[in-house]
Parts: structure tokens; sequence; C-alpha cells
């Protein structure tokens, strides 16, 4: 429990399951970084963008299915 507020609880992560964690992604994550290193600033620029105007475009879209009625 948050000793300042009893309406919340404070989460903090486990330092070896942390430590797991970057072991699984630390591979990909530096493949995703020689893969950047590939594109120049503006158009990494340009992906960005696209990813995140993507993104809202999903969770539009993922709005519109959740109010449609269930068959």
């Amino acid at each position: 429990p948050n000793p300042a507020d009893r309406r919340r609880v404070l989460i903090v992560a486990d330092t070896s399951a942390a430590a797991r964690v970057a072991a699984v992604y630390e591979p990909f994550y530096r493949r995703l970084s020689v893969l950047f290193a590939d594109y120049t600033p503006d158009e990494i620029g340009v992906l960005a963008d696209w990813f995140t105007r993507a993104t809202a475009l999903m969770r539009t879209s993922l709005e519109e299915i959740r109010r449609e009625p269930s068959p």
C-alpha cells in the first residue's frame, strides 16, 4: 500500500525480473539500432510519423469495434 494515499498501491519492479526481461529483449534492441542506422534522421522522422498516425487510426478502429453491438 502507498503510505501517503491508501487508495493507491506502489508497484516496484523486481530487479532480477527486470534483468531477465532486458536479457530477452536486448538482442532485438541491438538489431533495431543497426536497422535505424541505415536511415537518415529525416527518414526516421517519416517512420515515426507513420507509426504515430497508424496507432491513432488503430485506436479509433478499436473504439468503433467495441461500440458495435455483439451478434
